[in-house]
């Protein structure tokens, strides 16, 4: 009971954090956190160590427990990092994935409504699945989830890209454009539209740093 009671705390506590409810480097009371998800403080710890390990959560000893905070160069890195593990993802993928894998991915729509952060949640969890999706069907356990974890991190800046603009035709023109390439077993172009559409969230994050966005991020 108490291992189902860890994971049920972890799996909303992450939701929550990568869905901006928490904001960078806010503090997360184990009293407050307990009586919300009607558990005892046990349960909570354990799954605050849980999201630290994923670099979600700095546990600062003896102070408390807050939601990480990235900076500038930590973006970069982790566009960075993605453009080398995403552009091989979809390069294996194109020699590998099924046709029922591909006719799930060409299936999946999602949408969001420009200022409600609840739709924000829903539509990136959906993109989410894609890229973790495409990175499965390497058959590459290791691989996906290298790319799992990026894209926990990369969910919250995401959020600054539906904020700027509106980046729902251009996210699903962009997975339409890659699944197209998957479906002709075309590696180099699913490598090359994958490397397009990191870049063009990079930019796009970027750009909301300039404009001065709500963001997640410290100098």
């Amino acid at each position: 009971m108490s291992e189902l009671l860890r994971e049920q705390v972890y799996q909303e506590l992450k939701a929550d954090i990568l869905a901006g409810l928490y904001g960078v480097g806010a503090r997360l009371s184990v009293d407050e956190l307990a009586k919300k998800h009607r558990v005892s403080k046990t349960p909570v710890k354990e799954a605050l160590n849980a999201l630290q390990k994923e670099d979600l959560v700095d546990i600062i000893p003896r102070v408390g427990y807050f939601v990480s905070q990235l900076t500038v160069k930590d973006i970069q890195d982790i566009f960075e990092l993605r453009l080398i593990v995403e552009a091989a993802s979809a390069e294996m993928a194109a020699r590998t994935i099924t046709d029922e894998e591909l006719l799930y991915l060409e299936n999946m729509h999602s949408s969001y409504v420009s200022g409600d952060p609840d739709s924000y949640a829903h539509y990136l969890q959906r993109n989410r699945e894609f890229h973790c999706r495409v990175a499965l069907a390497t058959r590459n356990r290791w691989l996906a989830e290298v790319v799992g974890r990026l894209l926990d991190q990369m969910q919250r800046l995401l959020l600054l890209r539906l904020d700027l603009r509106d980046s729902a035709d251009e996210m699903v023109r962009e997975h339409r454009q890659l699944v197209a390439a998957l479906r002709r077993k075309d590696g180099a172009l699913a490598k090359r539209v994958m490397v397009d559409a990191i870049n063009s969230a990079r930019q796009a994050v970027l750009e909301a740093i300039m404009n001065g966005a709500r963001c997640p991020i410290q100098p």
